[in-house]
């Protein structure tokens, strides 16, 4: 599926799991990015309503590097855990980066880049994994005095597998087909690309 195709919404029935009942690899990169003082995470129970992963973690730092400090403290434990990223993007500029783990995928931002493209509320009707954690790792108010990037990076993951009807072209987008979106998408590439 495109990426310029409209989010549909499915009912979940499913009850959120706890983080106790999470997969020893998905607690042990928490771990690993709460270490690393990663503030207001968000972890996601998809499986009913994507057809590319179970779940997905949301993290935020407070710049690029301390982005890239999350970052990597997850891809390092996970190594030691024997457990390989399966695919990354971003990790050039860590302003957004994504790990694809299969089962899990984990977004870490800059925190002004998370508000910039909510994928909260792209993924709103999925159900949260109470995580039970303290009331300072959880805020994030601290981080929305935090200037955005300029340019704000690329979209993560244009095209993803997903069930045949988890997306639905309404058709009031303002694309009229996959040609014009893969002419905005290599515009969108080429202003961000380092000159």
């Amino acid at each position: 599926m495109r990426y310029g195709r409209r989010y549909k919404s499915t009912p979940v029935t499913a009850t959120p799991k706890t983080l106790d009942q999470l997969p020893e690899a998905l607690r042990a990169a928490l771990d690993c990015a709460l270490d690393r003082k990663a503030t207001g995470p968000v972890l996601l129970d998809v499986s009913e309503i994507a057809g590319y992963t179970d779940w997905v973690l949301l993290l935020s730092g407070r710049s690029d590097r301390h982005v890239a400090g999350i970052t990597d403290a997850i891809l390092r434990g996970l190594k030691e855990l024997g457990v390989r990223v399966m695919g990354s993007d971003g990790l050039q500029d860590h302003l957004w980066d994504l790990l694809d783990y299969e089962d899990f995928i984990i977004h870490v931002f800059y925190h002004p880049v998370r508000l910039h493209y909510d994928l909260e509320g792209m993924w709103s009707d999925a159900p949260r994994v109470e995580l039970g954690l303290p009331e300072d790792v959880m805020d994030t108010k601290p981080l929305e005095q935090l200037n955005a990037p300029d340019p704000m990076p690329a979209f993560r993951g244009q095209e993803f597998g997903g069930f045949e009807d988890e997306f639905e072209d309404d058709g009031e987008d303002d694309l009229d087909s996959d040609n014009d979106l893969d002419s905005d998408l290599d515009e969108d590439l080429d202003a961000v690309a380092p000159s």
